[in-house]
């Protein structure tokens, strides 16, 4: 695969496909704005100029022990999925239905679908391309939770185009009345809080460095995004045992169907750049995610927190790893 190795989505969730042994052989795409990790991926080409993967392909003899490419996201360069197949390789692309183009000059062989909402799109967009769907698998330490008073949002970098939600959660800290705690995470050294804010709100500020282990403290996560079919936050949070406080991405929210839902003002048509697809796009009044926080405080959260530990050993490595590999095998031997 081509690969970011950076503390992104994209960048963690082949890191995992990596340390599960589903992705063997990596070339690392260098980021222009976040840290590559060079120990990652030991050894592994790296790639600066992504005008022509295909020649560096080449030119390392890459395809001679190559059984598959599984790309996430974007393939990079569109030109491999010909350049593959022409060289028996059968290429998978797990797509991320806001992030792909509408019109792709080139296909893959096959579509893995990450969500519900991806196999969705993409079978009524292309039907007859290949798809199936396959859950992310989640890997992180569960942690009984039993009532909502630390409120935790990770902000990362902000997410493509604000869709973290975070302005208008800061926006919405203004109107919270409950005594709630938060933990605020963001990879920014300084974030603009709008309003001023409650005396009697405890926030605990983590600011301008990237986060480990950041599912063990909290009992809720609060993520009022705009959009997305996967959301790996969400999945990761609801498996550490926390309750997920969200927005309702419809009609994408496929997975999640107990979490309390902020309520959303109205859904737009947009798109995160011209060439890509079309999305819906939730907006939230900030006043919408004050009351859900005050609505949700102090209640018993303890059967939510317990239910996501089995939902986390449903969709466990150990559960879904051999579906990816029999997936795999399957395009490999085509």
């Amino acid at each position: 695969s081509l690969v970011f190795a950076t503390d992104s989505g994209l960048g963690i969730l082949a890191k995992s496909f990596f340390d599960h042994g589903i992705l063997t052989d990596v070339m690392v795409v260098r980021h222009g704005r976040h840290e590559t990790h060079d120990a990652w991926y030991p050894g592994a080409l790296q790639i600066t100029n992504l005008r022509d993967p295909g020649q560096i392909i080449r030119a390392k003899g890459f395809c001679a022990t190559m059984d598959a490419m599984l790309f996430f996201e974007t393939p990079f360069l569109f030109e491999l999925y010909p350049f593959c197949r022409e060289h028996g390789i059968p290429t998978v692309l797990m797509p991320m239905y806001e992030c792909c183009l509408e019109y792709p000059p080139y296909q893959p062989d096959t579509y893995l679908c990450p969500s519900l909402l991806d196999l969705q799109v993409f079978r009524k967009k292309w039907p007859q391309m290949p798809a199936e769907f396959i859950p992310v698998p989640v890997e992180v330490p569960w942690r009984q939770r039993t009532r909502a008073e630390v409120f935790v949002h990770n902000a990362g970098h902000g997410g493509l185009k604000g869709r973290n939600g975070t302005s208008e959660l800061l926006q919405a800290l203004q109107w919270v009345r409950s005594p709630a705690r938060f933990i605020i995470r963001s990879q920014h050294d300084r974030v603009e809080v709008p309003g001023n804010l409650p005396k009697h709100l405890d926030i605990d500020w983590r600011l301008g460095r990237t986060a480990s282990n950041i599912w063990e403290e909290g009992d809720v996560f609060v993520w009022p995004h705009h959009w997305d079919g996967l959301s790996l936050p969400l999945q990761e949070a609801r498996a550490a045992g926390m309750l997920v406080m969200s927005t309702d991405r419809f009609p994408d929210n496929t997975w999640l169907p107990q979490e309390p839902l902020i309520q959303v003002r109205e859904y737009r048509k947009t798109r995160i750049g011209p060439p890509y697809n079309e999305i819906n796009e939730a907006i939230v009044d900030p006043r919408a995610i004050a009351a859900k926080i005050d609505e949700v405080y102090g209640t018993d959260i303890s059967e939510y927190s317990l239910a996501g530990k089995q939902w986390a050993e449903e969709n466990s490595w150990e559960i879904l790893g051999p579906k990816y590999r029999e997936f795999l095998e399957k395009w490999m031997t085509q």
